[in-house]
């Protein structure tokens, strides 16, 4: 059995290898920090061999390492585990994988020692807490760079890039900024250098 845990623990993954006479392994997720486990809606007659979770535990990725009926091949979910879809990765006897934070970059490890590198662009989640006096914004740590801008109007194209340093949340792996806002609106986004 091998387990991947979001960072703050709440969300958790497991496979099962093989279960004895039967051939095949299991996926459960549990989103209560190991309290409930249910079995995950994935296809019968695979040998799970590796599973990795990205920090939210909201992007899952597993490994088959022998294929009862076709490729061994790498399997990845967008929302912790309901549903899953195979990926473009060659046939190989997957040993080993790896996700980033915020999911987007793969590294899969093969039996005979290759190394295979998979990434996606994605749209990152910028999230606001608010205080009795100031707003914090974060956003789980990208596999790409993200400045913070400000705009007072949605309708016009005047953003600012905001100069606060990130820090860096171990507890949830995410980069946050707190800001002092004033009386007016203002609005907010994430976007590439």
């Amino acid at each position: 059995m091998e387990v991947a845990s979001s960072s703050d623990g709440s969300k958790l993954v497991a496979i099962t290898l093989n279960i004895p006479n039967t051939g095949q392994g299991f996926i459960y997720t549990s989103t209560n920090s190991g309290v409930t486990w249910i079995s995950n809606n994935v296809p019968n007659n695979e040998l799970w061999y590796a599973i990795n979770s990205s920090s939210d535990g909201n992007k899952l990725v597993a490994a088959v390492y022998g294929y009862n009926s076709g490729p061994n091949t790498i399997f990845s979910s967008a929302n912790s585990g309901f549903a899953w879809e195979t990926n473009d990765a060659p046939n190989n006897y997957w040993r080993s994988i790896a996700s980033s934070a915020d999911g987007s970059k793969i590294v899969a490890v093969t039996q005979g020692g290759g190394i295979y590198t998979s990434q996606t662009d994605q749209s990152p989640q910028l999230n606001i807490a608010p205080a009795s006096t100031s707003l914090t914004l974060s956003w789980i740590i990208p596999s790409t760079n993200f400045m913070l801008q400000q705009s007072s109007d949605l309708t016009t194209t005047n953003w600012t890039t905001l100069t606060n340093v990130p820090t860096l949340n171990l507890s949830n792996l995410q980069n946050q900024v707190i800001l002092c806002p004033s009386n007016g609106s203002g609005f907010y986004r994430l976007k590439t250098p």
